[in-house]
């Protein structure tokens, strides 16, 4: 009697596949109306901020009605719900399937636009890694190269500007631990590659890290070096602090102490960096 229930409650797990694990799920929400009843629900829940249930809604749209009107916008407004629950991974899939579907669509800069903004929010602090910084960086380079005349152009441009202070905000926080610890050939190595890669010129760092190598050359006994580092700050930023310091130091009549220097340094910002960067913007709530 015992094998024939038991063969009689395989079979219906068989007939009925997973059927049986939903039948104890019940806390697994069944979302249920036409695409654009769950369309019009999620867009309802983003305006009341729960993002949370506009995903579920937008991911119903997308898996139970992909081939109607809605399709699209809900497949653009889950990156805009992910970005908002902070689901940073998930924004950057959603944004890349959106260009992979709609590369023409008219509103697919938007798309690049977030995937940047999601790999920037990752941005750890300059202690560590910044794999997402040269991420973010390259995705805001083909947005700008690929829609100059977008509405988002300007701001990856502005992002760019962010994502290369980062990056040379590494390149000091090692140059300065080397020139701290009197490591001055590893210290002017360091700084020799922020002064020559073109794209930090226009960051803060930039004349910190010339002057850094003045002193460095200096503490070597590189009289020469010293003042050719000397003349190429002075020639950028002649009324800069640092250049005045490099010629008092050059000409002998002061010595830099690490207060003095430590006072010049823009600080780093040990903890999240988010608070530099622009905000994701919201995309349209309505077909496109």
């Amino acid at each position: 009697m015992h094998l024939r229930l038991l063969s009689f409650v395989l079979i219906a797990f068989l007939l009925g596949g997973c059927s049986m694990f939903s039948f104890f799920d019940e806390d697994e929400p069944v979302e249920e109306g036409t695409a654009e009843e769950l369309y019009t629900q999620g867009v309802a829940a983003v305006e009341d901020n729960d993002y949370l249930l506009g995903k579920t809604k937008f991911e119903a749209v997308d898996r139970k009605h992909p081939f109607s009107d809605w399709a699209t916008p809900a497949q653009i407004n889950l990156i805009y719900t992910n970005f908002k629950l902070e689901e940073y991974d998930d924004t950057v899939s959603a944004s890349e399937r959106f260009i992979r579907l709609h590369p023409r669509h008219k509103d697919v800069a938007y798309a690049f636009y977030m995937r940047g903004l999601s790999h920037y929010r990752q941005i750890s602090n300059a202690n560590l890694d910044q794999n997402q910084a040269r991420k973010a960086q390259s995705a805001f380079r083909e947005l700008v190269s690929r829609f100059p005349k977008s509405d988002y152009a300007w701001q990856a441009k502005q992002m760019l500007v962010l994502c290369l202070d980062r990056l040379a905000e590494q390149e000091m926080v090692v140059a300065r631990y080397y020139l701290d610890r009197s490591e001055y050939i590893a210290a002017l190595n360091r700084f020799d590659e922020v002064v020559k890669n073109p794209e930090y010129k226009n960051t803060t760092y930039f004349q910190e890290a010339l002057f850094s190598m003045v002193l460095a050359a200096h503490n070597l006994g590189l009289k020469e070096e010293a003042k050719n580092y000397a003349v190429v700050l002075g020639h950028n930023f002649p009324d800069d602090q640092f250049y005045q310091m490099a010629l008092d130091l050059i000409e002998g009549r002061s010595d830099i102490t690490s207060w003095a220097l430590s006072k010049l340094r823009k600080p780093v910002e040990e903890g999240d960096f988010i608070e530099r960067f622009m905000k994701g913007l919201k995309p349209g709530m309505r077909p496109f």
